[in-house]
């Protein structure tokens, strides 16, 4: 009898251990697809760490990215009144929602860094969010922009985004 029972338990164990390592298995639980992929002046450019987070208890939206240190990307839409919504979002467009985007790079002992935020003074300064879905855990869409790099009033050059696409798991702060 004893022998029976020790049997059917290590049969049982044998299937569970099985079973449970089957490549057919359903995904249990949620999946990320964290990602953020841009053309910068025509060069693609995927980002390797992305995260996107709600600042100030939600009232403001910060998505990044960075490659190693040597090159990061930040898009921040800040609101006074509520959280972002699902929506077209540009540097002046008359709401509520004021847009901070900046791409930083270094190379040898240098670091650049060019930024489009709203009511800025340079004019060749442009970008455009487009939040396709948000939740208080998730958010996709896409972006393009000019960014500049400016001292004083005088641009010293600017960066070209294209195609931007993302992806991102929101963390509450």
């Amino acid at each position: 009898m004893k022998r029976k029972f020790f049997l059917t338990g290590v049969l049982l164990m044998g299937n569970l251990l099985l079973n449970s390592c089957s490549n057919d298995d359903s995904v249990v639980g949620p999946v990320t697809n964290n990602y953020l992929e841009v053309k910068i002046d025509g060069t693609a450019k995927t980002f390797s760490n992305v995260k996107g987070r709600w600042v100030d208890g939600g009232a403001y939206l910060e998505l990044t990215g960075n490659n190693n240190g040597t090159e990061w990307i930040s898009i921040t839409v800040l609101s006074e009144t509520n959280r972002v919504p699902v929506g077209m979002y540009t540097l002046d467009d008359g709401t509520p929602y004021t847009i901070l985007s900046t791409y930083g790079t270094v190379s040898g002992n240098s670091q650049q860094n060019f930024t489009a935020t709203k009511g800025t003074a340079a004019p060749e300064d442009a970008f455009m969010l487009n939040i396709d879905n948000i939740s208080s855990t998730a958010t996709s869409g896409t972006f393009s922009g000019t960014l500049v790099k400016v001292e004083g009033l005088t641009t010293l050059g600017t960066v070209t985004l294209t195609d931007g696409k993302f992806s991102a798991v929101i963390s509450p702060n």
